[in-house]
């Protein structure tokens, strides 16, 4: 092989290092120099392939444009000698005049003729220009369906609507409750049996007879609103004023004594007592609290008898309009029928007590105000609060932390649509009435209660699954 530092070898013998016969290159042979010669002229003049260039500045050694392959070695049987693969394409050189950024040049191949041939073109780079790894599996990238981007970008629109909505709602709510009276509970003599579920929640709401903020009053009515979610119902549960009960350390008497004797702690510590159902929250409402509620809802459409709109106006004329501040004969209801009651109209239609069945159709008239106002609340929804918030809120009472009333807020939306039924303590067939003597002698006439079967009924009824 030529000394690319020296150029061509003349000596024929030089010995090769790696023990082997050094292939004989026909330099100096007849044939070759004609050869080259042609080749030179068609290049350029330039000689390649043994030999020293006519440009001996220009001559170039690179070793990945050599190619030695044993299988391209052919005796030419008219030459005599092993013959080495030819060459095409161009390579690259510089001119002196200009310069020519050549192919890598590729040896010649015979083909089935006698000829030579090109080896086949390299395969092509896949697409993009980017050369693909060997042994490395091009992946085909996934065009994820644009109808599940569609639907990622509407919940996500309707978890950040509902986002703004609660936060809305939260600070509505929050504002609303802080108008609220809060008072710390007293002390309280629980009963330990008394029957609870975590799936009920239970408020006592307790309508006074009071006349303000500051005047106590007896309890006009004491109604148990009990939200169970596991039937999804709504149970008011009235408790009969005259029920003949045990009242802690004052002995015995009738139910709406113990309001007076101890407020809403010994009302709600009595109930538990009696009838061993479990009572943590009250709210308390007075007669222009009451009133306020219902003009705040826009009044009530209820169903009356010309006897209860006598006695509604009865009512009017001896007590309410007087504690309004109205006229003594201010908005007579004129007959029954399905009438239209204001405010105060409604707190008297509650209060009637000497049409029909006494105190037995005085409470459910009180619950069917109740459900009138929960039919309100669901279909107006905030507009009803905000509306009560402003009237009636200031001269409510209870002994719910702010936590408790955010939680009651937060459920309010369902209940307010559960199913509502009403119960009474005693039930029917559940007491019977009998006169009692107080201390000074005078007689009182109560209900004796049959306490066993009460809290049978309240347990199906209230706490049912």
């Amino acid at each position: 092989m030529p000394d690319r530092r020296k150029g061509s070898y003349k000596n024929d013998n030089y010995k090769n290092t790696d023990n082997q016969n050094t292939m004989y290159i026909p330099n100096d042979s007849p044939e070759y120099q004609q050869s080259a010669q042609q080749f030179a002229g068609q290049y350029g003049g330039q000689q390649q392939y043994g030999g020293q260039s006519e440009y001996p500045q220009q001559q170039y050694y690179d070793p990945q444009q050599q190619y030695y392959d044993p299988q391209a070695q052919y005796n030419d049987p008219q030459q005599g000698y092993p013959q080495q693969p030819q060459y095409y394409g161009q390579q690259q050189y510089y001119d002196q005049q200009q310069l020519y950024q050549e192919v890598t040049p590729q040896p010649y191949y015979p083909d089935q003729d006698g000829g030579y041939a090109p080896p086949p073109p390299p395969p092509m780079p896949p697409a993009g220009g980017r050369k693909q790894s060997p042994g490395k599996k091009h992946k085909k990238k996934k065009h994820k369906n644009p109808i599940w981007k569609i639907i990622r970008r509407i919940l996500l629109s309707l978890f950040i609507l509902f986002l703004i909505l609660f936060g809305i709602y939260s600070c509505t709510s929050l504002a609303v409750i802080k108008k609220i009276n809060y008072v710390e509970d007293g002390e309280r003599t629980r009963n330990e049996n008394a029957i609870s579920r975590n799936y009920v929640t239970s408020v006592l709401i307790i309508g006074t007879d009071g006349r303000s903020d500051d005047d106590r009053g007896r309890s006009d009515s004491m109604i148990l609103v009990s939200f169970n979610s596991k039937t999804n119902e709504t149970t008011l549960t009235s408790f009969l004023r005259d029920s003949y009960v045990e009242i802690p350390g004052n002995g015995w008497g009738k139910l709406n004594w113990a309001y007076s004797y101890g407020g809403a702690e010994l009302l709600m510590d009595t109930i538990e007592h009696n009838f061993d159902v479990r009572i943590d929250n009250y709210l308390s409402i007075n007669f222009g609290t009451f009133a306020a509620i219902v003009d705040a809802a826009g009044g009530i459409d209820i169903d009356i008898t010309d006897e209860e709109a006598n006695e509604i106006n009865v009512i009017l004329l001896n007590e309410v309009n007087e504690i309004m501040g109205d006229a003594p004969n201010a908005d007579f209801v004129p007959e029954g029928g399905h009438v239209h009651l204001s405010g105060k109209q409604a707190l008297c239609y509650s209060r009637i007590r000497h049409v029909g069945n006494s105190d037995f159709e005085r409470t459910s008239r009180q619950r069917k105000v109740i459900t009138e106002l929960i039919k309100k609340g669901a279909k107006h929804g905030p507009s009803f609060i905000k509306k009560v918030s402003n009237s009636a809120m200031p001269h409510l009472t209870t002994n719910m932390t702010t936590g408790k009333l955010y939680l009651l807020s937060l459920k309010l939306p369902l209940t307010l649509r559960y199913d509502t039924k009403q119960l009474q303590i005693p039930a029917e067939g559940t007491y019977y009435g009998e006169d009692v003597y107080d201390d000074n002698g005078y007689a009182q006439s109560v209900l004796k209660v049959d306490f066993d079967a009460n809290y049978d009924i309240i347990e199906d009824e209230v706490f049912s699954k």
